[in-house]
């Protein structure tokens, strides 16, 4: 992943063929002790493992896509869980040589193409919490303990 250009808390990020956009971008958060961010993206992957959340099973039901597609739109946002760990939420719409489109929350992505992020950090952190209702780890307000 290289950084492409910078302005303050602000950066556009470019991943090369081959490389897995989550584990990175999470690398790159580290590294630049980002707590609090939201991001959008798009390029083109040669693997994506995506999901729908079942709220009556709460799981996340995973699917695995092999196959040439377009990153049409990403977006998401980087916040801190439980024990300080970052996690990156972010959903996409990807579309396949026929034009039709799939999506939903991404587990994996890996670039084959182009793979162009903008992400905008913030000060502080976005804090998320087990929600037991839905079965998610859900944004919530800064005081509320982690």
């Amino acid at each position: 992943m290289n950084i492409i250009h910078t302005s303050g808390t602000t950066y556009t990020l470019n991943f090369e063929r081959g490389e897995e956009v989550v584990a990175g971008l999470l690398a790159f958060a580290k590294g630049e002790n980002i707590r609090a961010a939201h991001l959008t993206g798009l390029g083109a992957a040669s693997r994506a493992t995506l999901a729908y959340y079942n709220l009556a099973t709460k799981e996340y039901e995973k699917k695995t896509i092999t196959e040439d597609i377009e990153i049409l739109s990403l977006v998401g946002n980087i916040g801190v869980k439980e024990k300080n760990e970052l996690v990156a939420h972010i959903h996409g719409v990807f579309g396949r040589r026929d034009l039709s489109t799939l999506g939903g929350h991404i587990f994996e992505l890996v670039v084959s193409g182009a793979g162009e992020l903008h992400l905008e950090s913030f000060p502080g952190e976005i804090r998320r919490a087990y929600d037991a209702a839905s079965g998610l780890t859900l944004m919530c307000p800064a005081e509320k303990s982690l």
